[in-house]
This record gives C-alpha cells, sequence and structure tokens, in this order.
C-alpha cells in the first residue's frame, strides 16, 4: 500500500514508529522525506522563473536604433487602415485594411508560402471552424474561455434538431493538427511537413487595454504556420525545431527585419509545449522587441489525445508508440506589416523590401506615400489649440 506524501511531511514520527515495530529500519523514512524536501526546494524555485528570465539565444541585425513613428501612425499616414469604421460594424478592434496596405499584406503571403513550397511543405488551407468534440482534442481549457469563439449551427442531419456547437479557429495548427486524427503514420512518411494558411480568430479576452490602436492586436488576421509530425525516436523532433525556427528566421532575414531570438523559460510555458523559443522583432518606433514567431516541439501532447500513432499497426502486446508534433508560426500578416512599417519608415514614406518588390503593383513596386499627417501630430496640435483657449 502507497503512504500518502502528506502523512510524511506533518507525521514523519507515526511513520518511523510504525517501521520500528515492524523492526525495519527508519533510513528508507529519512531518504524519503529529505528527497521530497529537496523536490519541494526546486519545484518553488521552478514556479518562481517568469519571462524575466528568458534567454536570449541571438540576435540579427540593429536591434538598437530608434526611428519617428509607431505602426499605428504609419499605418494611418499611408492610409492603409480605417479602424473607425471598422469598429462601428466590428465591434472593438474590428477594422478595414486599405489600399496599399492589403498589397503588402498579399505579398507578404505570397513570400511566406513560396518559401515553405521550396522547402518541400505541403500547402493546406484550412477549414475555419471545428466541430467541438476536435477542437476539445487540440485547444487548453483556457483557450476556450479566453480565446475561441464559439458559433451555434443547424446540424446538416434532416432526422436532427439539435443545434452543433463549432469553434473558429484561433490558428490553423488546431486543424491541421486533427487532420491525421486517429490514424496510424508508418515511419516511411515521416517526417511531414505543412504549411498551413487561414484566417484566425481570437477573442483576446486577456488582452484588455493591451495594443488597443492598429492592426497589431486584432481578433481577426491572417497567418501561415509551419506544422510538422516526426517520429518519437533519434531526437527527430529536435532537429525539425531547429529547422522549423530556422525557416522563421530566414523569412524575416529576407524581409530585413532585425529580431531576437528568445529561449522561453519552462514557467512560462503551456501544458502543450516541451520547449519554445520566439522570435521577436524590433520595433524602432516603439522601442522595444514584439513577438513575431512562436515555435514550439509538443513532443507525443497532441498526438496522444488525438490518437495519432506512430507506424504502421501495433506489435503483438507492445505499447502504442505516438508521433511528435512541432507548431511554428511563419508569419502573422498584421505583426509583419507593422514591423516592415516601423523599420522601414522614411520622412515621406515606406520602402517596400526589396524582396518584396516584384510583388508588389506598379505603383508601390518601390516606396509606399504618406498621405495623411501622424496621428500622434494631430493630437498634440489638438490639445495645444485647447490650451491656447
Amino acid at each position: 500500500m502507497v503512504l500518502d506524501i502528506e502523512l510524511l511531511r506533518r507525521n514523519p514520527e507515526i511513520v518511523r514508529d510504525s517501521q520500528k515495530k515492524r523492526y525495519k529500519g527508519l533510513e528508507r523514512v529519512d531518504k524519503v522525506i529529505d528527497l521530497d524536501s529537496q523536490w519541494r526546494t526546486v519545484r518553488y524555485q521552478a514556479d518562481q522563473w517568469n519571462k524575466d528570465n528568458n534567454v536570449t539565444e541571438r540576435t540579427f541585425g540593429d536591434v538598437e536604433t530608434r526611428k519617428k513613428y509607431s505602426h499605428f501612425d504609419l499605418m494611418y499616414m499611408i492610409d492603409g487602415y480605417d479602424g473607425d469604421r471598422g469598429a462601428a460594424i466590428a465591434g472593438s478592434r474590428g477594422y478595414f485594411m486599405k489600399g496599399p496596405a492589403v498589397f503588402l499584406e498579399q505579398a507578404i503571403i505570397q513570400l511566406a508560402l513560396r518559401l515553405l513550397n521550396d522547402k518541400d511543405f505541403e500547402i493546406l488551407y484550412t477549414p475555419f471552424f471545428m466541430r467541438k468534440d476536435v477542437m476539445q482534442e487540440v485547444a487548453q481549457l483556457s483557450q476556450f474561455d479566453d480565446e475561441l469563439y464559439k458559433v451555434v449551427c443547424k446540424d446538416d442531419k434532416p432526422d436532427e434538431s439539435n443545434d452543433e456547437e463549432k469553434y473558429l479557429i484561433a490558428t490553423s495548427e488546431q486543424a491541421i493538427a486533427a487532420y491525421h486524427r486517429d490514424e496510424w503514420l508508418v515511419t516511411s512518411k515521416l517526417p511531414i511537413r505543412y504549411g498551413g494558411i487561414s484566417t484566425c480568430f481570437r477573442q483576446e479576452a486577456g488582452s484588455h487595454g493591451r495594443d488597443t490602436r492598429g492592426i497589431f492586436r486584432v481578433h481577426q488576421f491572417e497567418k501561415i504556420e509551419q506544422f510538422c509530425i516526426t517520429s518519437p525516436h533519434d531526437n527527430e523532433s529536435w532537429k525539425m525545431f531547429e529547422e522549423m525556427i530556422g525557416n522563421a528566421e530566414e523569412f524575416n532575414k529576407q524581409l530585413g527585419i532585425p529580431y531576437r531570438i528568445v529561449n522561453i523559460v519552462s514557467g512560462e510555458l503551456n501544458n502543450a509545449a516541451a520547449k519554445k523559443f520566439d522570435l521577436e522583432a524590433w520595433f524602432p518606433g516603439s522601442g522595444k522587441f514584439r513577438e513575431l514567431v512562436s515555435c514550439s516541439n509538443c513532443l507525443d501532447y497532441q498526438s496522444r489525445r488525438l490518437k495519432i500513432r506512430y507506424g504502421a499497426v501495433k506489435k503483438n502486446n507492445e505499447a502504442a508508440e505516438y508521433v511528435h508534433m512541432l507548431n511554428a508560426t511563419m508569419c502573422a500578416t498584421t505583426r509583419t506589416i507593422c514591423a516592415i512599417l516601423e523599420n522601414y519608415q522614411t520622412d515621406d514614406g515606406i520602402v517596400v523590401p526589396e524582396i518584396l518588390k516584384p510583388l508588389m503593383p506598379k505603383k508601390y513596386s518601390e516606396k509606399i506615400p504618406f498621405v495623411k499627417e501622424a496621428v500622434v501630430e494631430q493630437e498634440s496640435k489638438g490639445t495645444s489649440a485647447a490650451k491656447k483657449k
């Protein structure tokens, strides 16, 4: 019979007395108490770790330069965004993307997809919503409260009158994770590399008051995702982890966006990730790093929930093995646009990154001109005028 560890913590003499009556030594009791004390000390230390303990692995480009305007002002100055009408129609954080920003977004998407295609990723355009029972297998409980939008629709089966709950995807990762649900994946087909493209929908319930202006943090955006499946053996998933963060770095290097790679401390990881690197771009107008990419190795956490097994079939009485699954942002277009605007701003417009020029319309192939005064300057003039009165 297993003893409750709380008994050893609170009343170790009861256990010691029992051992004496059995003519057993006390060494094992003392060893368990000592090991438990060590475990609690280490556990406490781990629980104190937070984002301040994150480690910067490497940097690219000039991550100290400062420039005049933030991405919010710059989007307004190129007339690429209408947040007032967007909010009036869609509510908080709603927006219309306009003119040059639309073409910039499409060019970014094309660049990301072509890069992944050249690296033998199979591109998937995923559904925008998922059945509740499937979403429960890929999303964590906190996401249902803080992130996911629920939609209720009529079941398409004529003999059933019940409404069916579905959820809008927060990332194509969720749909692609379930792509091989309840399947056995033969070893010869691994690794599998998928590139997902989708519109993403997020409530951002835990972000009240943060980034309320502009397109950096919005409820609806386009995203290109990497999703890979590997063997659970021979460190294959860790090799893939390095490949995927490398792809994201290559993409941002092509765009000329300065960044740092941050190794996220374990106390900040969600339940699924065994390890996570973030790519944080330098925003010279805002004067800080902002996350553009998150790359995670989830080992077999997701595949066990989804019953995605390794090998052709289960052999005799051997335990089933599960594939390893990894995900990494290639680009969330709205955030990448913000990074480009801040890094490529000049006195009269936004210089188009060299690699995007062939993908832009002729009128925007070199530079996107400013056509409006910055909001911050309009607000400053309004404040000055009010003081004079």
